[in-house]
């Protein structure tokens, strides 16, 4: 075995390489372990960077607003009505790394900035508190809190092929899922029904009632007085557009073949749930700011008090110097439009299918 120095980008990088019969095969030299803790440690949210975050982008907030304002009988308000849409994608972000506790390191300061950044969501911060528990169950099929291992993906192809009139009738919400069901679940769901869902499985919520009951009360009052006198297309419309790109996200973070589907805990962990149970998107650079780093999703899960915004360093970090995230599933926008589709899991093959797929299926089974 020889020594090649090679040099990449000004860095001295050494390779090794063996010699058989007159021709080289050059190999990587084995990566390196990370220290995970040192890097948590490095990438954790501080005051600072939480500051500076908020200001810049309650900054770009007030200037899209304005822009809307000012160009507001031109067909040009078109263009801050789009960029708009992106922030509120943006604020959902914060608002959800409020609810880690992973935006600024006072859990007081996360709960304040979330509650308020909620008003504007129509999101309760106890949001959250249902969050979480995603966070202990992705990819769980069998779990204490009884929670869906895919949030997006609720009806296999055994459920499918029964064609009962509960199953026609969700089957064809589906087809249009991502137009209207996100509306359904930021203005409906988590507004009202998730208060009575919280109530009767309280059990599953370390949280004190009355805090939750509260964050209902306080997003609600707050959202009726706000909202009574500027119920305009100046809201609505960035509201859609930011709802929609959330929904868009959140299917592609964890929908794609082949899935992470485990019998019980006892298969299941953190780590698994991120490297095996979470997709990288990739993100075009000029949409990134938007997205806040929540396309590393991988890393999210794997340790959610990694603040949004330190994401993509602590990504390139990782694999400069080590190889754990070589098989993470990488999803170009290509895959994420062909990954909408997939809307029924089949146990069988466990796999993600499409109506299309499962109506072949269907046909097949019918014919033999």
């Amino acid at each position: 075995m020889n020594i090649l120095l090679h040099k990449d980008k000004g860095v001295n990088i050494i390779l090794y390489y063996i010699e058989m019969n007159h021709e080289t095969n050059i190999v990587q030299p084995p990566l390196k372990k990370i220290n995970e803790t040192e890097l948590f440690i490095k990438y954790k949210s501080s005051y600072s960077s939480a500051f500076i975050d908020l200001s810049v982008h309650t900054f770009l907030m007030c200037l899209s607003f304005y822009s809307i304002w000012y160009f507001r009988n031109s067909w040009v308000v078109i263009f801050p009505l789009l960029s708009q849409g992106l922030l509120h994608l943006r604020t959902f972000v914060v608002f959800h790394d409020c609810g880690h506790n992973s935006y600024s390191p006072n859990k007081t300061i996360n709960y304040i900035i979330g509650s308020l950044l909620g008003i504007y969501l129509l999101t309760p911060f106890s949001w959250n508190y249902h969050h979480n528990i995603h966070h202990l169950t992705n990819g769980m099929v069998n779990n204490i809190y009884t929670h869906r291992p895919n949030e997006t993906v609720i009806l296999t192809y055994k459920a499918y092929k029964s064609k009962t009139l509960k199953i026609i009738i969700l089957s064809y919400v589906y087809r249009v899922f991502f137009v209207i069901i996100p509306t359904v679940y930021f203005v409906i769901k988590e507004r009202y029904y998730e208060l009575f869902n919280i109530l009767q499985n309280r059990k599953r919520y370390h949280q004190n009632i009355w805090l939750i009951l509260f964050d209902f009360l306080f997003n609600n009052i707050s959202c009726i007085l706000l909202y009574r006198y500027y119920i305009t297309y100046t809201y609505f419309i960035p509201f859609y557009i930011g709802i929609t790109c959330i929904f868009l996200l959140f299917h592609n973070q964890h929908t794609y073949n082949p899935p992470y589907m485990v019998v019980s805990n006892k298969e299941w962990s953190y780590k698994d749930s991120g490297l095996v149970g979470s997709s990288f998107i990739q993100i075009p650079y000029f949409l990134k700011y938007f997205t806040m780093g929540i396309e590393y999703h991988h890393i999210h899960h794997m340790n959610a008090k990694i603040p949004g915004y330190n994401l993509h360093k602590y990504h390139e970090e990782v694999i400069s110097k080590s190889n754990m995230f070589d098989n993470v599933v990488k999803l170009s926008m290509t895959d994420c439009y062909n990954n909408l589709w997939l809307v029924l899991y089949d146990e069988d093959k466990k796999r993600y299918i499409t109506f299309a797929e499962a109506d072949e299926e269907i046909i097949k089974d019918k014919n033999t």
